[in-house]
């Protein structure tokens, strides 16, 4: 897979959320995420809402110059994941853990999830999450397999980074991928929000 960044991501970071139509996750209400991002160096912004992938996609639609005038090298996201190259798992030291559960949603491919999550650790900035309970935002989705990050509390929850939400998912993966190629699950974090990894159609 292509090396990548997306520093051209938070023009001014993230903004308030939008309501989607319905929830996949019982017992959650779903937002989308919302991002204010430059179409051209220095030029105006606008609100996109949905995944990372699907942002780049709309930027790519606004201006199909962007990769050039933002010299950005972009992942490849209209290829299938499991057609990338293995890349070395640089979170193996996550381990098992008691707060994760796994199996209780429809199970993602791990080939796709290991792209969202090394989508994620290249986002800067910090993640917001509308106040709970049960406040959830798909913030990756390839190829129907999805990450979510869900904000358990009556406040509205700031991560350090979205690294924290990468780890979750890769928690969920160490913890819950018992061989063969499929997984789902569940991170709960004590500070209550979690990460939910699961097939969902992007």
């Amino acid at each position: 897979m292509k090396s990548f960044n997306f520093l051209w991501l938070l023009a001014a970071g993230l903004i308030t959320q939008v309501q989607a139509d319905e929830s996949p996750i019982e017992g959650y209400s779903i937002e989308e995420f919302s991002w204010e991002v430059e179409t051209t160096p220095g030029g105006p912004t606008v609100v996109l809402n949905g995944t990372v992938e699907k942002v780049l996609s709309q930027l790519r639609e606004i201006n199909p110059n962007y990769e050039a005038e933002f010299a950005t090298v972009v992942p490849e996201i209209d290829q299938p994941a499991e057609h990338a190259a293995e890349e070395e798992d640089t979170s193996s030291h996550l381990a098992k853990r008691g707060d994760v559960v796994c199996g209780k949603f429809p199970s993602a491919y791990q080939s796709d999830i290991d792209q969202g999550i090394k989508y994620l650790r290249s986002v800067p900035g910090k993640p917001q999450r509308g106040p709970g309970p049960g406040s959830c935002g798909q913030v990756s989705c390839s190829w129907s397999s999805a990450i979510w990050w869900c904000n358990d509390n009556t406040f509205t929850k700031v991560l350090p980074s979205f690294n924290n939400i990468a780890d979750g998912a890769q928690l969920i993966k160490n913890t819950c991928l018992h061989g063969g190629q499929t997984f789902s699950g569940q991170d709960f974090h004590n500070d209550k929000w979690n990460t939910i990894v699961r097939f969902h159609k992007c």
